[in-house]
């Protein structure tokens, strides 16, 4: 729709609006005329033929060409601006579509990538609480053999313990035996080598030390109590060193040996010799 302009009222009325309003008038009186008598007489009248005014000379009003030809520029371009508006709409409504594409385009791809995040981390935590439950379990496994590894150990070094004390045990009783058994070979070879003096009397004691060697020879003898008889004191002291060697005291293991038979003491009564 085009806007009112004021020369349009003058280029309807080529630019004379009184004389084209008077003569209007005029006519439509004499027509009213016309008609209103041919209505009453019902007569036919010969009418001179009319007299046309040529309106040429209006027609070629250059003033009127000019506004008829500005107007039509003016439409023209008021034409142009209404179309450049219209296609300036046009790109921005699409222009305005492609930035809304673009932007649920945006909202998309950032959703999808906020997705893949939490799957990531839902992932990620998944096989972090796998990992920890597989890091518990193995924990709780190696406890527990651990735990049976220490009571086996336990039980080993109680069983262990427990045969060391009875071959301990079996071990001193051996050992103890084995004492009695030597002690007794020493005895009969002293007591074979041992005469004694007409002067011994009961309740004569005497204590001799005697140091041997594990070949069993004697090396050294040593009284550590006198029976107060000299004779008595000789006659024990001959018959250890008359015996001289133990040959059997070789057969003994060196512990033994060093335990019980590196120092010997011999007591002599002259009833019995006794260790």
């Amino acid at each position: 729709m085009f806007a009112f302009h004021p020369m349009t009222l003058l280029l309807k009325y080529e630019g004379y609006p009184s004389g084209v309003i008077a003569a209007l008038l005029v006519h439509g009186f004499m027509l009213y005329l016309i008609m209103g008598n041919a209505m009453l007489n019902r007569d036919m009248v010969n009418l001179d033929e009319p007299v046309y005014i040529n309106a040429s000379t209006a027609e070629a009003n250059p003033q009127r060409l000019r506004r008829i030809e500005q107007l039509e520029l003016q439409r023209a371009r008021e034409a142009d601006a209404q179309r450049q508006r219209e296609a300036d709409a046009q790109r921005a409504r699409e222009a305005e579509a492609q930035r809304q594409q673009e932007i649920q385009e945006q909202q998309r791809q950032e959703q999808l990538r906020q997705e893949r995040e939490l799957a990531q981390r839902r992932q990620q935590e998944a096989e972090q609480q796998a990992a920890e439950q597989r890091r518990q379990e193995e924990a709780r496994l190696e406890r527990q053999r651990q735990e049976q590894l220490a009571r086996e150990q336990e039980a080993a070094r109680q069983a262990e313990l427990e045969r060391q004390q009875q071959l301990a045990t079996q071990q001193a009783a051996e050992n103890a035996r084995a004492v009695d058994a030597y002690s007794a070979i020493i005895y009969n070879a002293v007591a074979r080598e041992w005469v004694i003096p007409p002067s011994a009397r009961n309740g004569m004691t005497a204590v001799l030390s005697i140091r041997l060697v594990p070949t069993g020879e004697v090396i050294s003898v040593d009284f550590i109590q006198s029976s107060g008889d000299a004779a008595f004191d000789r006659s024990v002291e001959q018959a250890v060193r008359r015996a001289e060697r133990f040959p059997e005291l070789q057969e003994m293991s060196i512990s033994l040996f060093e335990a019980s038979f590196r120092n010997l003491i011999l007591t002599f009564r002259p009833e019995d010799l006794l260790r």
